[in-house]
């Protein structure tokens, strides 16, 4: 797993997302030396299943579906 900072994300972006599609690798984003986000690969097909699934849970919240009110 690879750390970089907030600024060198920001001067490499492109570089840094294709390094992940190229190796896989995670990477950690610090800001003042804390990890603040993680960057993951996923491909088309997993990307599709985890909106599907988020749309579905953001109905669901919608409807009421699924909450527990005390």
């Amino acid at each position: 797993m690879k750390v970089i900072t907030v600024s060198e994300l920001k001067q490499r972006a492109t570089q840094i997302i294709t390094e992940i599609e190229s190796t896989r690798e995670e990477v950690v984003i610090t800001k003042n030396g804390k990890a603040v986000a993680w960057i993951q690969y996923f491909n088309e097909d997993e990307f599709s299943l985890t909106r599907k699934k988020m749309e579905k849970e953001k109905e669901s919240d919608k409807s009421g579906k699924g909450k527990r009110h005390l």
